[in-house]
């Protein structure tokens, strides 16, 4: 498997978890991540904390994935949003980096927001019980072409003090 990445010069080029520096559309510069793999396709940025997720996180990717994530984590502020809409495929690894990442966020009342999660990694996740794990809020997608994701059973949204936001400071509905 080879890795491309891109290097701002503070990580070696190919780790898989390397910081990026581009332009968006308004000139700004944007630190993140990204990775890219024959399996997995992942693209960060630090501020807001998001990170995209294209491809399978398994054992030949995990490494990436978690270094990624890390960074998005270690990095950005306030929630972290992982958009999950099209993740093929993900292990017992990838979804116990999912839970470890929501734990660490809760521990900074922070959370881990999955979006688009699809509804039976949603159901996988509540019958081994890290649906509920403190950090974690996923926003599962319908089945129905062009539907907006919706709260699982489990998740924190009910009660909860702090509204999902989108990466832009937005609220979610």
């Amino acid at each position: 498997m080879t890795e491309q990445a891109i290097d701002n010069g503070s990580a070696a080029a190919g780790s898989g978890g390397d910081r990026a520096q581009t332009r968006d559309g308004s000139g700004l510069l944007l630190e993140g991540v990204r990775v890219r793999s024959a399996l997995l396709r992942l693209d960060g940025v630090f501020e807001p904390p998001y990170l995209v997720v294209d491809g399978e996180i398994d054992l030949t990717t995990l490494a990436s994935f978690t270094t990624a994530l890390s960074s998005v984590l270690e990095h950005g502020s306030g929630d972290v949003w992982v958009d999950v809409e099209r993740l093929s495929f993900i292990d017992v690894g990838g979804l116990r980096a999912l839970a470890a990442a929501a734990r660490r966020l809760g521990l900074q009342d922070r959370r881990l927001v999955l979006r688009s999660v699809a509804p039976h990694l949603a159901k996988l996740m509540d019958i081994v019980g890290w649906s509920r794990v403190p950090g974690l809020l996923m926003l599962v997608r319908d089945a129905t072409p062009g539907a907006r994701p919706a709260l699982t059973p489990g998740t924190r949204a009910r009660g909860s003090r702090i509204r999902p936001r989108g990466p832009g400071g937005h609220s979610v509905s």
